[in-house]
């Protein structure tokens, strides 16, 4: 026979945190002396304290000594079954102590049967329920860990071929390139209003000099190369997000997608009214009354769980919405008994607020079912498995973190563009021309000059090449520090002609990546190893010797992670391993 909940068969077994058994008693307790406070059916509130402090310590205690005793058989992996048997035997055990005690401090005990219908509901649904789902904690969690990088990776791909992303981008790029080119322009008429004169060779020199500095350049360079950083004390989900914030954000996405593919069944959403409601029944109705009011509630739940099930199953745009009011809805049916049976038979005694009727229970019941749905163990395996849509919130606030890295990244290329490719040049064709001017060599200088306004008018023109292949990017990144650091390099042979507009964003990774090494590890040995995972993915892995070990706790901000973040949506690591320092990153290809 199929499980009510799918994976809570009686053949299943799960392994049982036996730790979990004296909070569970704890919550039991808790909710026995409600119920007798409300009551009021003891002398005194004194001895109804005592008696369930006493009665807590009695079960505990037994809890921890079964517990220990399941532990040393070696049986921690039970089935439901095992584990209800256990807990009726447990909660009846708890009904004799407190049968003692209820007479030595003067509390009334209600009937032998209500007690039992007490027994059976505790130790068949509810303790075994907190055992499973409570002894789960750490999968349920790691599933939505996994789930939350697979979506956030996911959700960073969308971000970064998105059109708004495109948008962003191009204007960004354009906006560097207006002022590059403003600033360049005016230094090129400046130069290029200075009368070179044969005969005067030295003052058109001071006056062409004057001009090399290149401050508004420099200014320009700085500004970039610094853009963003009064923000970087701000902790941003750049790699990832709380588990929590990730579960408000997709709870409905979750929601959704599971009840589609491993809804409850119908009678689950009968069963859980009925546990949630048992307890006032078997305090406070007297026999005939659950006997007439009991199964029609028990009936009508059965069929709002068939229409639950059946709507949300269907075509219709707006099912999942009409199955959310239905589920509501569902919990209005004991409020509905209430009034219909005081109405019929007025008791005051049975008469339940409405404030538990009409806002209480609805509410409880309809988020009790909603996160059994998510929760369930088959929904689980879903989760994990399953390739989701962002939320609007979370695709909205992803596209804008990488948005930032973009821009923080790419003026930090521009920075370093401005820095070594014009402004260097600016500083070599003041020492070219200084000694034309000394050699009296005017062609030089004439030639000096002419070359430096061609570059003053074609600033860009070097800062997007052609891509180039995966090799040839890799060594010209490692070129600049040969003789510094030791570095042995592996690539797959298929990846070294890989050829597209990913190849220079990996070339910025191997670049940030042995800077770090030598900057801030103090390396003198690095290995590197790049190979293909999958169609879509490279993968690198470098181990360095560096004496400096990385924070133990990794701030995700700044340059380098933006870097990082950038090419790999996220999938990037940094570990101390005994003496080594190893970094592990992933990143499509597109090829």
């Amino acid at each position: 026979m199929r499980a009510l909940i799918p994976g809570l068969g009686s053949d299943v077994k799960h392994k049982i945190d036996f730790s979990l058994a004296p909070a569970g008693v704890a919550i039991i307790e808790i909710s026995v002396l409600t119920t007798q406070l409300s009551k009021d059916n003891y002398k005194s509130l004194s001895g109804l304290l005592t008696l369930r402090i006493l009665h807590t310590i009695l079960m505990m205690t037994f809890s921890i000594l079964l517990s220990h005793l399941f532990i040393r058989l070696k049986r921690t992996e039970l089935n439901y079954r095992t584990i209800a048997i256990t807990g009726v035997l447990t909660i009846a055990l708890g009904d004799i102590f407190h049968r003692y005690l209820g007479h030595k401090f003067g509390v009334e005990l209600i009937g032998g049967q209500r007690r039992i219908g007490i027994i059976l509901l505790q130790g068949a649904f509810w303790f075994p329920a907190f055992l499973i789902i409570g002894s789960k904690r750490t999968e349920i969690f790691d599933h939505f860990k996994k789930y939350e990088e697979k979506l956030i990776f996911a959700t960073r791909a969308r971000s970064r071929t998105s059109e708004e992303f495109a948008h962003i981008r191009s204007g960004l790029q354009n906006q560097i390139k207006l002022e590059l080119s403003a600033s360049c322009s005016a230094l090129k008429d400046s130069i290029s209003e200075i009368t070179i004169s044969m005969e005067n060779l030295p003052e058109s020199n001071v006056a062409v000099q004057r001009h090399l500095h290149g401050e508004e350049l420099r200014k320009l360079s700085m500004k970039l190369d610094t853009f963003g950083s009064e923000d970087t004390g701000k902790i941003f989900f750049g790699q990832n997000l709380k588990s929590v914030d990730l579960l408000i954000k997709q709870f409905r996405i979750l929601y959704s997608s599971t009840a589609r593919s491993t809804p409850l069944q119908p009678a689950t959403y009968a069963i859980v009214l009925m546990a949630l409601i048992t307890p006032a029944y078997i305090n406070y109705f007297t026999l005939d009354e659950s006997l007439i009011s009991y199964p029609l509630i028990v009936l009508s739940a059965l069929i709002a769980g068939h229409l639950i099930t059946k709507t949300m199953g269907g075509n219709s745009l707006h099912s999942q919405r009409n199955s959310s009011v239905l589920i509501y809805l569902t919990g209005f049916i004991p409020f509905l008994a209430n009034i219909t049976g005081q109405a019929i038979t007025h008791n005051p005694a049975t008469q339940y607020p409405f404030l538990i009727t009409l806002v209480t229970l609805p509410l409880t019941y309809y988020i009790f079912m909603k996160v059994l749905q998510v929760l369930q163990p088959r929904s689980l395996e879903h989760i994990l498995d399953g390739n989701f849509e962002a939320s609007d919130a979370l695709q909205e606030a992803v596209t804008k973190i990488v948005s930032d890295e973009f821009a923080h990244t790419l003026s930090h290329r521009w920075a370093i563009y401005i820095h070594g490719k014009i402004l260097t040049r600016l500083a070599a064709t003041a020492l070219k021309l200084e000694t034309a001017t000394n050699s009296g060599d005017a062609p030089s200088f004439k030639k000096g000059v002419d070359s430096l306004v061609l570059l003053l008018s074609d600033p860009d023109s070097e800062f997007e090449q052609l891509p180039t292949d995966l090799e040839t990017e890799v060594h010209s990144r490692l070129n600049p520090w040969l003789g510094l650091l030791n570095v042995e390099l592996e690539i797959d042979q298929d990846l070294k002609v890989l050829k597209n507009s990913r190849v220079s964003e990996f070339g910025e990774v191997i670049e940030e990546l042995i800077s770090n090494s030598m900057r801030h590890g103090k390396s003198q040995n690095i290995s590197l190893k790049v190979t293909r995972v999958g169609e879509k993915d490279l993968h690198i892995y470098a181990v360095d010797d560096a004496s400096i070990a990385p924070p133990e706790s990794q701030i995700r901000y700044g340059l380098g992670t933006r870097i990082f973040n950038l090419a790999s949506d996220g999938r990037w690591s940094i570990t101390r391993v005994a003496s080594s320092t190893e970094f592990q990153l992933t990143m499509e290809i597109e090829v």
